[in-house]
């Protein structure tokens, strides 16, 4: 009898089946670890805007009351012109404040889609809380506002007013 060399066709299937599991494998690994990143783009991106909302609210204490929810579908106050021969008054400096963070939670290239923030006075301290729709979430979030569940991340801030 002769010896034969090579492999046999079972041989070269298995070994194509053990190459695919291990490709899934790694393809797994790939897209959770995009998720991941993802998720982690938006919480750099509300932890920037939440900071930047508890700057305004110690450098402007009357936007306080403004802020107690604001939404994606919160409309601003209308804009004033104050030019430089009349002042503004604090009322239009208040509008104007709130507009500009309206424009940055509502921007759609903000990363943050359906992003609430909710600013709660306690004491001598205030809870800014902050909620979003997850990029890659699974389905349509079921909860609206600063409340956070499955698919809708959230972020808490206590900081002193002062």
């Amino acid at each position: 009898m002769q010896l034969q060399h090579g492999f046999s066709l079972v041989e070269a299937l298995v070994s194509l089946l053990i190459l695919k599991l291990g490709l899934l494998g790694v393809l797994a690994g790939q897209t959770l670890a995009i998720k991941q990143v993802q998720d982690a783009l938006q919480r750099t991106q509300a932890v920037a805007l939440s900071n930047s909302v508890v700057s305004e609210l110690s450098a402007n204490r009357a936007l306080l009351p403004l802020l107690s929810e604001v939404t994606v579908f919160t409309e601003g106050p209308g804009l004033f012109a104050c030019l430089p021969p009349v002042s503004c008054s604090a009322e239009q400096i208040n509008a104007i404040q709130l507009n500009h963070l309206l424009l940055r939670l509502q921007h759609p290239s903000g990363g943050l889609n359906d992003a609430a923030v909710c600013v709660t006075p306690q004491g001598a301290t205030i809870q800014l809380t902050m909620a979003w729709q997850r990029r890659l979430a699974q389905q349509p979030a079921q909860m609206t506002g600063c409340q956070s569940g499955a698919d809708r991340a959230g972020l808490a801030i206590t900081a002193n007013r002062g």
